[in-house]
C-alpha cells in the first residue's frame, strides 16, 4: 500500500501554479492577450533576425547550436547534472535518486502529451510565416541546422529543460538548481535567435505546460507516489539479482 504523504500537500502553491499556468495558456488563445503576444512575438523575431545579416561568426555560432547534435549535449548537461550528485551520495541513496530520475522521466511523457494536445492549433515557425526573413540554412548551408518548424506552439525543447530544471530544483540543493537554470536558459536561446520558435512559443507554451505538470507533481504527493514506486521496483529488482548471483555462486560450488 502506498503510503500517505500529507506533508507533500502544498494547497496554496497548487492552486496558485494551477491557475497561473492556466492562465497564461489560455492568454494565448482570447483576445486581446492573443494579439498583444503576437505584436511581441513579430518586435522579438525581426530584431533579433535582423542580428543574423552583417556577420559570419555571428552566424556559425547559431548555425552550430542549432543541430541535433547539441540537443544532445542539452540533454546530457541536464543528466550528466544529476548523475553528479547522484554518485556523490553515495550507493545507500542510489536506488532513491535513481527512482526519481525515473518520475523526472515519467513527468516529461506527460507534459508531451499535453503539448500534443495544444498542438491541435497548428502554428508555423516565423522562418516559414515571413519568406525575407534570414535563414541560417542559407547563411551557413554546409550546417545541418534547424531554422524552422512546421508546429512551433509549444516549444518542447524548452518545455522538457524548464521541467528537469524544476525537478532538479525541487531535490537537489541550490547550486546545482542554479546550474540547472543556467543550462536551460543557454540551450533555450539558440531556437529563438534561428527563427524555429516564436518568442511566446516559449514564454507561453512551454513555461505554461511545464509549470502546470510541476505543479501538478511537486505540490502535491504525486512525485512521492510514483518515485516510491519506482524505487520499490529498483530494490526488488536489486534482491532478485543478488539473489541469483548467490544461487550461481552455490551452483559453481557444488559442481566445484
Amino acid at each position: 500500500m502506498i503510503e500517505d504523504r500529507p506533508e507533500d500537500w502544498h494547497p496554496a502553491t497548487f492552486i496558485a501554479g494551477s491557475i497561473l499556468s492556466l492562465a497564461l495558456l489560455a492568454s494565448w488563445f482570447v483576445e486581446p492577450a492573443r494579439s498583444l503576444w503576437l505584436a511581441l512575438d513579430e518586435r522579438f523575431f525581426w530584431f533579433t533576425n535582423q542580428t543574423l545579416a552583417p556577420e559570419r561568426p555571428w552566424q556559425v555560432l547559431w548555425a552550430a547550436t542549432n543541430v541535433r547534435a547539441f540537443d544532445l549535449l542539452a540533454a546530457l548537461s541536464m543528466v550528466g547534472l544529476y548523475a553528479h550528485y547522484t554518485l556523490r551520495r553515495g550507493r545507500d541513496q542510489m536506488a532513491r535518486l535513481i527512482a526519481v530520475g525515473l518520475m523526472l522521466t515519467s513527468l516529461l511523457v506527460v507534459a508531451k502529451r499535453f503539448a500534443d494536445a495544444l498542438s491541435l492549433v497548428h502554428r508555423r515557425s516565423p522562418t516559414l510565416v515571413h519568406a525575407e526573413s534570414h535563414r541560417l540554412s542559407e547563411l551557413v548551408p554546409w550546417i545541418p541546422t534547424k531554422d524552422a518548424a512546421v508546429d512551433s506552439f509549444p516549444g518542447d525543447h524548452c518545455m522538457v529543460l524548464l521541467i528537469c530544471a524544476g525537478v532538479i530544483s525541487y531535490y537537489l540543493p541550490r547550486a546545482w538548481a542554479a546550474i540547472a537554470w543556467v543550462i536551460a536558459a543557454l540551450f533555450t536561446v539558440p531556437r529563438l535567435m534561428s527563427g524555429a520558435h516564436w518568442l511566446s512559443d516559449n514564454l507561453v507554451g512551454s513555461v505554461g505546460v511545464a509549470a502546470f505538470v510541476l505543479t501538478w507533481a511537486l505540490a502535491t504527493p504525486l512525485h512521492g507516489v510514483i518515485s516510491d514506486a519506482f524505487e520499490r521496483i529498483l530494490r526488488r529488482l536489486r534482491r532478485n539479482l543478488a539473489r541469483n548471483h548467490q544461487q550461481s555462486v552455490f551452483k559453481e560450488d557444488d559442481e566445484g
